[in-house]
């Protein structure tokens, strides 16, 4: 018997119907676990990029879906972090649900390693000052630190043969770089920072962003380098990159957007649950 209630399913199932008559369909998790970790190493990638590593005994068992697997981290805004109690497909609902006093904040991130015979996972943030809960929480994370881990699922779903499009921007950095290493067929991979310093060691074109609107240099970058044919698009970062590459797609090349996944990872101005 399913751990989850009928309604539950219904609803899950409904979201994602309506999810794929608008994008590519994506990797589907059917259990949904939720458990504490323990933070075990912190090494510093570069001025913008902490990894953190994550130890859970449940780490032995788990399987990603997909190279870009992004789950929800919890993050005690008490002493104490107090995970939710209700265990409801829709994490939120069972958040909602907890006295604000306890209830712990959530964020999502992609899991970058997952080494099952150690129990670990590697989880590569980006840094920007205090600007979120998940931002705030990375920079002063030290090892001891517990967090929880909600599992989520995975976007990258692309058919077996025709050309590929890539877009990041930062906070996309990592899912992107999770791809490239499983991806082995030629792709077209385009990635735009605020500036050099948000540069790492990837084989993508470069699009340095500067004081312009997310999405904005990029897209042109994509309008004058990005091939005539697209198969399959893969965009994710700010709202408006996502959304913007997206409409050119679909509006300028006649891209089917049953072909496109696209994800808005933040939003200027607002916060993202």
């Amino acid at each position: 018997m399913s751990r989850y209630s009928a309604f539950d399913r219904f609803t899950l199932k409904a979201a994602t119907k309506a999810a794929e008559m608008m994008m590519a369909p994506a990797n589907r998790r059917e259990v949904f676990d939720q458990f504490v970790m323990t933070v075990t190493a912190v090494t510093e990638l570069s001025d913008h990029m902490r990894r953190i590593t994550f130890h859970a005994p449940e780490f032995a068992s788990f399987e990603a879906t997909g190279p870009d697997e992004y789950f929800g981290l919890l993050m005690a805004t008490g002493r104490e972090l107090v995970m939710p109690a209700d265990d409801r497909i829709n994490v939120r609902t069972s958040l909602r649900a907890m006295p604000e006093d306890t209830r712990p904040d959530l964020r999502w991130y992609t899991v970058r390693a997952h080494r099952q015979a150690v129990a670990e996972i590697d989880v590569d943030f980006v840094v920007h000052g205090d600007a979120g809960p998940g931002t705030r929480w990375a920079r002063r994370a030290i090892t001891g630190d517990k967090a929880g881990f909600r599992a989520g699922g995975s976007a990258y779903l692309p058919p077996a043969g025709g050309s590929v499009l890539l877009v990041a921007d930062e906070t996309a950095l990592p899912a992107l770089a999770a791809i490239l290493e499983v991806e082995t067929r030629p792709v077209h991979v385009f990635a735009e920072v605020p500036d050099e310093s948000y540069r790492v060691d990837l084989d993508v074109e470069w699009v340095l962003r500067g004081d312009a609107e997310p999405g904005s240099a990029v897209l042109k970058a994509i309008q004058d380098k990005a091939p005539s044919t697209v198969e399959y698009a893969w965009a994710c970062g700010e709202s408006g990159l996502a959304t913007g590459v997206r409409r050119h797609l679909v509006k300028d090349r006649g891209v089917d957007r049953k072909a496109i996944m696209f994800s808005g990872y933040w939003k200027v101005g607002s916060a993202r649950m």
